[in-house]
């Protein structure tokens, strides 16, 4: 699949998240950071996104093939509304390492339209996610080697915290995204969209 001298693209398949949603999210964030923002690396609030495919680094003649098969899978479902709901983290409490939100709303659909991205991306010679879909919402990332007294706190934090309310929001498109690394974090790059239901 990859062609010897190739440039690579890490990439992933994502929904956006809506305005009123990432503010929502940038205020719990604000809220956290001031007790335990100094063991955390948290994603900038542009870059909050619900991933339906991480495809991390893949051929750039693979991200176009990619984007031609994302219409097809997208106009087969409807658009659909999902909210932010509630807080937590993976693996849990006791050893945090991913500070997340939830989703709540047409989660069976959601889930749905994850499986039939997988799928099509399978086809195209690229490995089918091994663990079941959990969507959410990634907030920030524990930074390695912090005390397991901080790593408790952090989970006790999150546990208590209480997310203020947002606003459902219609899932209408499905995007390809391109990450670039840098000092500061990812910073992330529309590729190109796929309107759900057509369009």
């Amino acid at each position: 699949m990859t062609t010897r001298g190739e440039k690579q693209v890490r990439s992933f398949i994502a929904i956006p998240v809506p305005s009123v949603g990432i503010e929502a999210l940038a205020e719990v964030v604000k809220r956290f950071d001031s007790e335990i923002g100094g063991y955390v690396r948290w994603v900038r609030p542009e870059g909050i996104h619900l991933t339906l495919k991480f495809m991390g680094d893949i051929p750039a003649s693979t991200v176009n093939r990619v984007l031609a098969a994302l219409p097809p899978v997208a106009a087969g479902f409807s658009p659909f509304e999902v909210s932010i709901s509630g807080l937590g983290v993976f693996p849990n409490p006791r050893r945090p390492r991913v500070l997340w939100a939830g989703l709540d709303g047409e989660l069976e659909t959601l889930s749905a339209l994850q499986r039939a991205v997988d799928d099509a991306v399978s086809e195209l010679g690229l490995p089918k996610e091994q663990r079941p879909f959990s969507p959410h919402l990634t907030l920030g990332r524990v930074r390695r080697d912090v005390p397991d007294g901080q790593l408790r706190k952090i989970g006790q934090v999150m546990a208590a915290a209480v997310l203020p309310a947002a606003p459902s929001w219609s899932a209408d498109k499905v995007n390809l995204m391109r990450t670039e690394l840098g000092p500061a974090g990812s910073t992330h790059f529309l590729v190109g969209s796929a309107p759900i239901g057509g369009g």
